[in-house]
């Protein structure tokens, strides 16, 4: 028996990025990586939508490429003491993809990472916050699916994290964050993207 699970609503549009000021919550956590977010000033759009929803807002900036162990554990720590409703990840698969981690550890703080990394093996999430992910890149797609990879660099292995449980609930695609890619990731993710049309159509 095969299965195929999205997230409940997807947004997709150029200005896409303020439906987030129609979710319901009191806290939410935005998650995002190196900068290019707040340059564009896409950053300070989610920021400002969601507090005119009337939440408040915590700040997780930085997350590297590859996200690791250690970037994980930090997030979850600060969201323990926020206690988020809302989960927002905005930016390419990095920090999705550690934002989907986070919200793991966040929800269940005993998790080990080994635990996170039994395949299909996840406790049921959304007991204390829901996950919207906002893209910002052409290939990944983790704002729609039930992964994320994590580098344990104490190791040098990228560990996959696998559950129907991280399927976020809402992802938003608004092309305009890509209009300031540079050209080189817009070629790498352009490809990315190729090769999964590619795969789904040869399999």
């Amino acid at each position: 028996m095969g299965r195929f699970t999205n997230p409940r609503d997807l947004y997709f549009g150029e200005g896409a990025r303020h439906e987030v000021k129609n979710l319901k919550g009191e806290r939410a956590v935005i998650v995002t990586g190196g900068g290019s977010m707040r340059r564009g000033g896409f950053l300070q759009d989610v920021e400002n939508d969601l507090k005119e929803a009337g939440f408040e807002v915590k700040l997780i900036e930085g997350v590297e490429s590859d996200p690791s162990v250690e970037t994980v554990m930090n997030g979850a720590a600060v969201m323990a003491e926020f206690k988020p409703d809302w989960i927002v990840a905005i930016g390419g698969g990095s920090p999705i993809d550690a934002a989907k981690a986070m919200w793991i550890k966040y929800e269940y703080p005993e998790t080990t990472f080994e635990d996170m990394c039994k395949v299909f093996g996840l406790p049921e999430l959304r007991t204390k916050a829901h996950f919207c992910a906002i893209s910002s890149t052409s290939g990944t797609a983790t704002e729609v699916t039930a992964f994320s990879i994590i580098t344990d660099y104490s190791k040098g292995i990228k560990f996959p994290i696998a559950d129907f449980q991280i399927t976020p609930d809402v992802a938003i695609v608004d092309p305009e964050l890509t209009y300031t890619m540079p050209a080189k990731l817009c070629a790498h993710t352009g490809m990315d993207a190729l090769t999964h049309a590619i795969e789904s159509y040869v399999s």
